[in-house]
């Protein structure tokens, strides 16, 4: 049980590192192409975390869409 969250955990840190460190990359060779200011990490973990908190308090656990994508007849509109 502990080595599956100890998975789970290094893969969504490896994952986040990962793509954190791509959005920074792609941000500033675009910047460079339009002349935009380029970014820092900094920024980029500001994005991050302000996407968390939309996600959270749009779609929480008890405020998913998927009764209603998914059909159920419970749930109907």
């Amino acid at each position: 049980m502990i080595n599956n969250r100890l998975k789970h955990f290094l893969f969504v840190t490896c994952l986040f590192s990962v793509t954190s460190i791509a959005a920074l990359w792609s941000w500033n060779t675009l910047s460079e192409l339009f002349d935009w200011s380029s970014a820092q990490y900094k920024h980029v973990l500001a994005i991050f975390i302000l996407f968390m908190i939309v996600k959270w308090s749009l779609f929480g656990r008890y405020r998913t869409l998927s009764p209603f994508v998914k059909g159920n007849p419970d749930h109907s509109l």
